[in-house]
């Protein structure tokens, strides 16, 4: 099960080049990401300033995001992400969102897949969590 981080679908938007190994890799298997990940992409979607352009990255996302399960973030991943949070400020790390979907991702079994190597490399190397870098 693959949790897509936001960078993916920034990447997907620009039509970058840099996603079409790991899309190819990831599939047909289960997709995952949340909704403060699809907040961010469509955030950056709606702030391009082409409308041409913004109607088709906004499009775009959205049948993206109709193919893949949207999670919530619930108290246990509150508890995760605090504890997290916690581990890596004791260590001068701050990651800010991040330690949130990486929360969800963890309880829920996914591997994350991001271009996000500075945050999520120190999120991997504390909890464990499998990240899939492109």
């Amino acid at each position: 099960m693959f949790f897509l981080d936001t960078t993916y679908f920034v990447d997907l938007i620009r039509n970058s080049k840099m996603i079409k190994p790991i899309t190819k890799k990831i599939g047909n298997e289960p997709l995952f990401t949340t909704t403060f990940n699809l907040f961010e992409a469509q955030m950056g979607s709606y702030s391009i300033k082409n409308e041409e352009l913004r109607n088709k990255a906004i499009d775009k996302l959205n049948k993206t995001f109709d193919r893949i399960e949207i999670l919530p973030f619930l108290k246990g991943d509150a508890l995760k992400a605090a504890e997290i949070a916690g581990i890596l400020k004791r260590r001068g790390k701050i990651v800010g969102v991040d330690i949130i979907t990486a929360a969800i991702a963890l309880n829920n079994g996914c591997t994350v897949v991001t271009r996000n190597r500075n945050h999520f490399q120190w999120i991997s190397e504390e909890t464990g969590l499998e990240v899939v870098f492109y």
